[in-house]
């Protein structure tokens, strides 16, 4: 499950939650404990589901900070920097990533190289799980780590 909040400009006292149970679903909204609607995005568009009818604006900046999260580029980060040996990798959730490996890659070696420099990639402030699956998914292995602490 991904948890953000979202305090809106210029109003005092009022925190949206926005949660995302599985990846791929809507994202819900939350305010003072209650539902008040799912929103997705479609075609590069935030929209509300439902019958709920929220600001555009505040649609737009609820997207904006859900696009923002580092979850959201980290799963093409691992397929770009390590091109030569990763297929695939699929963000199952803020903090659990699944990336299999292409066919005919030496596995022990990226095991070596994922685990010495993985912590490179990460900028989110809290524990990642890492599982790694060679090409015909017969050899794993996993990675916990907790990212860099942002200083404020």
């Amino acid at each position: 499950m991904i948890e953000l909040d979202y305090f809106p400009d210029g109003v005092n006292d009022v925190v949206y939650q926005v949660l995302q149970f599985r990846t791929g679903e809507a994202w819900r909204v939350v305010c003072a404990g209650e539902m008040i609607c799912s929103m997705e995005k479609l075609d590069g568009l935030w929209y509300v589901k439902g019958k709920t009818i929220l600001p555009p604006t505040l649609v737009e900046s609820m997207g904006r900070l859900i696009d923002m999260q580092h979850f959201n580029f980290l799963a093409a980060e691992l397929k770009q920097h390590w091109g030569a040996y990763v297929q695939e990798a699929i963000a199952q959730g803020e903090n659990q990533y699944l990336v299999i490996c292409k066919e005919g890659i030496e596995f022990e070696r990226f095991e070596r190289l994922f685990r010495a420099y993985i912590i490179n990639l990460v900028r989110d402030p809290w524990e990642i799980r890492f599982r790694v699956y060679n090409a015909r998914m017969s050899e794993d292995f996993e990675v916990f780590i907790k990212g860099p602490v942002l200083a404020y």
